[in-house]
Parts: C-alpha cells; sequence; structure tokens
C-alpha cells in the first residue's frame, strides 16, 4: 500500500487557516450577491443559513484544526487529538442535521425532523465513541 506522508504542523496551519479564509471570502461574496444581484429564494435561504451557522462553522474548523495539530506530533503528545476530532466530529453531525432539516424546509420533506428529536443524543454520543475509538486505532497503528 502507498505510504502517507504526516504532515507538519506549520504545514496543517497554514492549509487549515488557508481553507477558513478561502470559506469566509467565498461567504462574503455570497453575501454581496444576496443583497444586490440574486433574489431567489432558495439561494437568500442557504446564504442566511450558513450566516446562521457561521459560528459553528468556524468552532467546527478550530477544532479540527487543533485536533490535526496534535496529529502532527510525536507519540506522546499526539494523544489528545482523537478527543479534539470526535468532539469535531459531533459538532460537524450537527451541522449535517441542520442541512438536511434545511433542504427538507425547502423540498418541503417533514422526514428530517426525524433527526432532531429524541434520536439525536444517541447518534451524537455513537459518533463521538466510534470516532474517538478509530482515532486511537489509527494513532497506535500508524508507526511512520
Amino acid at each position: 500500500m502507498g505510504e502517507r506522508r504526516k504532515e507538519s504542523v506549520a504545514e496543517v496551519l497554514v492549509s487549515r487557516v488557508i481553507g477558513i479564509v478561502v470559506f469566509l471570502i467565498v461567504l462574503g461574496i455570497l453575501n454581496i450577491l444576496a443583497g444586490a444581484y440574486v433574489q431567489a429564494p432558495i439561494f437568500l435561504q442557504v446564504v442566511e443559513f450558513l450566516n446562521a451557522n457561521l459560528g459553528l462553522l468556524i468552532l467546527i474548523s478550530v477544532i479540527f484544526l487543533v485536533g490535526d495539530l496534535f496529529g502532527a506530533l510525536p507519540l506522546p503528545l499526539n494523544l489528545p487529538g482523537p478527543i479534539f476530532c470526535a468532539f469535531g466530529a459531533v459538532l460537524l453531525v450537527i451541522f449535517i442535521v441542520r442541512l438536511f432539516l434545511l433542504v427538507g424546509e425547502i423540498a418541503g420533506v417533514g422526514f428530517f425532523s426525524v433527526l432532531e428529536g429524541a434520536l439525536s443524543l444517541p447518534v451524537y454520543l455513537l459518533v463521538f465513541i466510534v470516532v474517538l475509538i478509530a482515532g486511537y486505532i489509527g494513532l497506535f497503528t500508524d508507526r511512520a
């Protein structure tokens, strides 16, 4: 199998921060277009959704950034990495559920409302546990 090259701390930091900055620039352009040029209701709803979830998206990015920074360190120092990745995965699932609810609202489908009820907490716990276990398995089996 092909070997995976481990990124350095500087590479992780630069690439993730560039990703966050590019997303913010694209969102700014979408806001300019939504206010002045595009008046399609679905486009406006999507831009409003992204604006409403901007804090969550930045939090997800920062948590994954911290997890990746720990992952770039040698073995004793990278142990907190999977914990941050597990929290980031739970927040990502929360965002995806919100996105499904938006799609359901736009399409007029009420099926996705099941995801925000009593089913949500077990799903979040399951995601956290699975990502945490997979992260530590990957951590201890990766000897590159």
